[in-house]
């Protein structure tokens, strides 16, 4: 209490001295001046502190004392006021600033989207725009379950959703709908096929009629295990065949492409642009902005105004650099680049081992043809659906 009344009303330190400094203190208390923080220096010198609307009377008082008066410290008063005086544009600003960082967290300034695994990010935007959820709007105003209804309505590979608000940031935590296995019956009556031609290394049914048995050559498409049983009491019946066929299986990829193709060198001349996006107002701060420009690489930086996890403004600073690029030529092209490719592609397709990959290249009319060719032992089985 006594450091606030002293901040508002200040207070004044002086330093008396005189040959009889006590008398001062007798002419305070008769004339009604108070004081307090009384410390004696020695025989001839004391402090005390005064109210600051008081120091013109002390002063006057020491004279008629015979005692010298000398201020030695302001504390509060006039000299806080004149220094908050000082610092009011800057305290205005500050409380300018945090209104604006007020208002600015009632919108929603950035949208977010957690748990889109298979899903575009790009849909999911656009359908929680359409849903209510975009850059701009009130979020006091935006109803969770509305918004939850309408995703699950226009994004039926959503299992569950909701939309959490930090700030001026929306978070849109998703869980995508697990696909149904598949049910099979097993009164229903399925054959199993070859996928691929090749040399039968090991059969092994688990039910149905098998067919081939191991070092049978077969074809595409050729019945590996029968789905129908024949039974001397019953008659034939049908079951769902299923097995695992191994067999060697030969497989061959081929990519062609241009022996030469060409190639760009970076040029000089490198130019910067900047503009500013306001919300979803873009300001440029160059000419023709919309006009396109042949031979130039656009590379382009946003930064944006906020503290990233806290909160974010409406401001975004854009840099766009542009760098001129030349033709210097034609390329070879890589023989090796495609076979790489290939092997990935076949590493997809092969369902087994992989025995032996070999690799030819040619090259004819400015075209290289990559052929690689393959051996592996993988299962071969197909379930094929008896027509109803």
């Amino acid at each position: 209490m006594k450091r606030f009344e002293t901040a508002l009303r200040g207070r004044l330190v002086y330093e008396i001295t005189g040959v009889q400094p006590e008398a001062l203190l007798n002419a305070c208390a008769a004339e009604g001046v108070p004081f307090s923080d009384v410390l004696s220096v020695d025989a001839w010198t004391l402090r005390l502190s005064v109210p600051e609307h008081e120091g013109t009377r002390l002063e006057r008082l020491a004279r008629l004392s015979r005692c010298e008066a000398e201020l030695l410290q302001r504390r509060g008063g006039s000299r806080d006021r004149a220094l908050l005086r000082r610092r009011l544009p800057l305290l205005l600003f500050a409380l300018a600033v945090l209104l604006g960082l007020f208002v600015s967290s009632l919108y929603v300034w950035e949208v977010e989207v957690n748990g889109a695994e298979t899903l575009g990010r790009g849909r999911v935007l656009r359908a929680l725009e359409d849903s209510g959820v975009y850059p701009g709007v009130f979020w006091p105003n935006v109803d969770v379950d509305a918004v939850r209804s309408k995703m699950l309505t226009r994004v039926p590979e959503l299992a569950w959703m909701t939309v959490r608000v930090h700030g001026s940031r929306a978070e849109a935590v998703l869980l995508e709908r697990s696909e149904k296995p598949e049910i099979c019956r097993e009164d229903e009556a399925a054959d199993v096929i070859a996928e691929r031609t090749g040399i039968v290394t090991k059969v092994s049914v688990l039910s149905g009629r098998p067919l081939v048995r191991p070092g049978q050559a077969v074809l595409r498409g050729e019945t590996l295990v029968s789905g129908t049983l024949e039974s001397i009491a019953n008659g034939a019946r049908q079951v769902r065949a299923r097995a695992e066929i191994l067999a060697d299986t030969q497989l061959e990829l081929m990519a062609v492409s241009p022996a030469q193709t060409a190639k760009t060198a970076a040029g000089r001349g490198a130019r910067v642009r900047f503009a500013l996006c306001i919300g979803k107002r873009r300001v440029n701060f160059y000419r023709k902005g919309g006009k396109a420009l042949d031979g130039y690489d656009k590379i382009i930086r946003e930064y944006v105004c906020g503290i990233p996890g806290l909160f974010t403004l409406p401001l975004r600073l854009v840099k766009e650099e542009l760098r001129p690029y030349q033709t210097a030529g034609p390329a070879q092209t890589d023989a090796e680049e495609l076979r790489e490719r290939l092997t990935q592609k076949l590493e997809t397709l092969v369902r087994g081992e992989l025995l032996s990959v070999t690799c030819a290249a040619s090259g004819e009319d400015g075209q290289l043809c990559v052929t690689l060719h393959a051996a592996a032992r993988e299962d071969i089985a197909q379930t094929l659906e008896a027509a109803k």
